[in-house]
């Protein structure tokens, strides 16, 4: 745990600008029973990251060319949301093919009912017609 000054030189920070962070709630910090201000070295970096002059920049987003490599952690979950999106881009290719194949039988099935029923006004047509 840091103390004010020490995350301030941690961080190349002033000790007033960690302070108005913490009175903000960008930065956690615990108080000790003296009053003095306790800062976890994680919480100091996830909140007060580097800039590009090496100086920490408080409450702005890390630069592309700032961020880190990726942990092996980070990739295996990349790789097993990457295979879900997969999985799920499946499933809805076969939910379309289904539903393409429903449509095409219905469509059949629907042209095979007027199919047959206009072969049958035109056999009646012809039989009315060659009777007189």
């Amino acid at each position: 745990m840091l103390n004010l000054s020490e995350a301030a030189r941690e961080s190349g920070q002033s000790k007033s600008a960690i302070w108005r962070a913490v009175k903000s709630g960008r930065l956690s910090a615990t108080r000790t029973y003296t009053g003095d201000y306790q800062i976890d070295p994680a919480e100091l970096h996830r909140a007060i990251s580097p800039g590009a002059d090496g100086r920490a920049t408080d409450g702005g987003a890390t630069p592309v060319s700032m961020k880190r490599d990726p942990t092996e952690l980070e990739r295996a979950e990349a790789a097993l949301m990457q295979s879900q999106i997969e999985r799920l881009l499946q499933v809805g290719a076969l939910i379309r093919h289904e539903l393409d194949s429903a449509k095409k039988d219905q469509d059949a099935s629907h042209t095979e009912a007027h199919g047959t029923t206009a072969a049958a006004a035109r056999s009646a047509d012809w039989l009315r017609r060659l009777m007189g």
